[in-house]
């Protein structure tokens, strides 16, 4: 899908492009809510999001869904500056797409407005609150494989977006946390 996505990008024409679900889970009616910022240059980027006031899911989705999605939105809020940069409903300008160039773009899997956000620098995102509706045609392609490549895409664009440090963190955590440990070990012992 995503490489889709950027042969439709390099193939439009004009200065602003928007992506959507062709399944119309997404609204045609919210395009020009979705792409007004981006158009008046006030944003880098602008994201339909379901997880804003005025947004939401507009049919009941399973609980093992919502727990799939929110876990992957909290993952990745840290790169985008998005409530939700899962969301498959965009905009963003040519030469915010430009930025990208020569960054390591991953052109597969689904997430591919997540991972425009972070290899083009985008600062400026806005959310633009949006119904998510219900499948009209077809179906979800949301597998285990979908998940893990997922997970790999966002290890990439953690180390993309903070470099090898980020790495280091969870070591960092670890002995930190086994130092507290240490000392209340010794703290109780001498009291």
């Amino acid at each position: 899908l995503s490489s889709a996505v950027l042969l439709g990008f390099a193939a439009a024409s004009g200065r602003v492009v928007l992506c959507m679900d062709a399944d119309l889970q997404h609204e045609p009616e919210a395009v020009p809510d979705v792409a007004a910022s981006v158009l008046a240059g006030t944003a880098d980027f602008a994201v339909g999001s379901r997880n804003m006031g005025g947004g939401g899911v507009g049919f009941e989705w399973s609980l093992l869904r919502r727990i799939i999605s929110q876990g992957a939105t909290l993952l990745a809020v840290p790169l985008s500056g998005s409530s939700d940069p899962m969301s498959g409903f965009f905009c963003l300008s040519r030469e915010t797409l430009a930025r990208g160039a020569g960054t390591g773009i991953n052109a597969r899997g689904f997430k591919i407005g997540l991972e425009l956000m972070v290899r083009c620098d985008c600062r400026r995102v806005v959310d633009v609150p949006i119904t998510f509706r219900e499948r009209a045609a077809g179906e979800s392609k949301l597998s285990m494989k979908q998940n893990v490549e997922y997970l790999l895409q966002l290890l990439d664009l953690y180390h993309f977006r903070f470099g090898a440090l980020i790495f280091l963190l969870p070591l960092i955590a670890i002995a930190i946390a086994i130092a507290a440990l240490g000392v209340a070990y010794v703290t109780i012992r001498l009291a």
